[in-house]
């Protein structure tokens, strides 16, 4: 194998989980060139990949004949390179048409049953069939393709890459030392892109104020969506009247003021993380710094943090859940409103230990 395309058209944390498929093709294949296609929104997580030699994206802010000929532009980008295997591993028919276009002699597939139609086949000429669902780890399933490339998924150790720039690291040293953080801290990101795998805002401001109360700096993280902001904010407002104002300055919200990468950059000097199933979570994982993960209705065992340092508290351990496929992701029911506060402090004061 000389070259692969990994095609990968899903969210932040899918494509950062995918990393660790990137290093198993570059360590098997000595001297490979390993391309991949993503979206575009997601391509600051592959920021400074050792083992991607190209990323070729899609930008869903296209529309119309600007994103056709963007597509078809791609269509023969990906054919004229003349790869030796195309892997595709979400569900998109975009992909599985440059999958076929490509002409590889290896073309993979992974098995989902509501493409299990004739057309999408004949795009492919390998075919993994995935364990049921809930019972292998997203970066386990991403290394089943290995299997159509003559190399046993089982014997590879998949660890997934994230790689802050010192540039970064530099930048969010310096702006801690501007917001007074200068002793250890722990990032708690409190939202996610859904609200109902969101923990309630009080109890997170409890969570807040005991760690102050540890002599610890906090420092609040979310992505720039205004309901993300606002709950942040919240989060600040009721940790600060809890605590008073002495010492509020450990306090620190820099919610929707930062890239992925420099939020990459402040995880790696962090003490831990504490936050809900998010891309962040999978930053820390990746980054090797300890962490405690809140879980509703997903499929826990798919989408937990892949870490041992990873402490993952399920809120379906304290009260009923609707089943991880029957959730609407337009739902904006705090879901994970069972997990009692304690059960989180105990969890990260072990942390500290």
């Amino acid at each position: 194998m000389k070259k692969i395309l990994v095609i990968k058209l899903r969210h932040h944390g899918d494509v950062l989980l995918t990393t660790a498929l990137y290093q198993a093709l570059y360590d098997q294949f000595p001297g490979v060139q390993v391309d991949t296609l993503i979206y575009k929104e997601t391509t600051p997580l592959l920021q400074n990949n050792p083992h991607l030699n190209r990323v070729l994206c899609i930008d869903r802010k296209l529309k119309g004949f600007a994103r056709l000929k963007a597509e078809l532009g791609l269509v023969f980008q990906v054919r004229n390179t003349k790869y030796d295997a195309v892997v595709h591993l979400t569900d998109q028919w975009v992909g599985a048409l440059l999958a076929g276009f490509s002409k590889a002699p290896v073309r993979v597939q992974m098995a989902y049953a509501k493409r299990d139609k004739p057309l999408w086949h004949a795009c492919f000429n390998h075919r993994i069939a995935p364990p049921p669902r809930g019972q292998a780890h997203a970066v386990e399933l991403n290394l089943l393709c290995l299997q159509a490339l003559g190399v046993n998924p089982h014997s590879v150790r998949g660890e997934m890459v994230l790689r802050p720039s010192p540039e970064n690291l530099e930048l969010a040293d310096r702006l801690l030392n501007e917001h007074g953080v200068n002793g250890p801290f722990v990032l708690i990101h409190p939202a996610a892109r859904w609200p109902f795998k969101c923990w309630e805002d009080e109890k997170f401001a409890d969570v807040v104020v005991h760690l102050l109360n540890k002599g610890l700096h906090v420092v609040l993280t979310c992505s720039p969506d205004p309901v993300e902001v606002a709950m942040t904010a919240e989060i600040e407002h009721l940790a600060r009247a809890k605590f008073g104002d002495d010492g509020s300055s450990k306090l620190v919200n820099v919610g929707g003021k930062m890239s992925l990468p420099l939020l990459a950059a402040f995880l790696r000097l962090s003490k831990f993380y504490v936050g809900v199933d998010s891309a962040p979570m999978h930053m820390a994982a990746a980054l090797n710094v300890p962490q405690v993960a809140l879980f509703g209705p997903s499929w826990v065992q798919e989408w937990r943090p892949w870490s041992d340092r990873a402490t993952v508290i399920y809120a379906g351990d304290f009260g009923p859940l609707p089943h991880p496929d029957s959730i609407d992701t337009d739902n904006t029911t705090r879901l994970l409103k069972a997990i009692p506060t304690d059960v989180v402090i105990q969890a990260v004061d072990r942390l500290q230990s």
